[in-house]
């Protein structure tokens, strides 16, 4: 089990470090808990960086998120996103 939750901490941590320091949405992480929505008062995304986001989270856990799937990620709080990219069966 703490194999799963190391792996939602490394999750967790590429996204606020990507949404923060690689896409500049997001100036820091006060108030951002995994209950935070992906969208608007939580990270921000709009749906091209949603679909940025997507991308990078795809190349470094090997997952596949059809076109389809990105749109619904938007309704996800952080946690939520979090738990989808490991149900997907993400790797490190």
């Amino acid at each position: 089990m703490s194999t799963s939750i190391s792996l939602e901490d490394e999750i967790r941590e590429f996204v606020l470090n990507t949404v923060i320091d690689e896409m500049n949405i997001l100036m820091s992480r006060d108030g951002i808990t995994d209950e935070s929505l992906v969208t608007v008062s939580g990270l921000e995304l709009d749906s091209l960086s949603l679909i940025e986001l997507t991308l990078r989270l795809e190349t470094q856990f090997g997952v596949e998120i059809p076109d389809t799937d990105i749109e619904p990620l938007a309704s996800l709080t952080l946690g939520g996103l979090v738990a989808e990219i490991v149900r997907r069966g993400a790797k490190v």
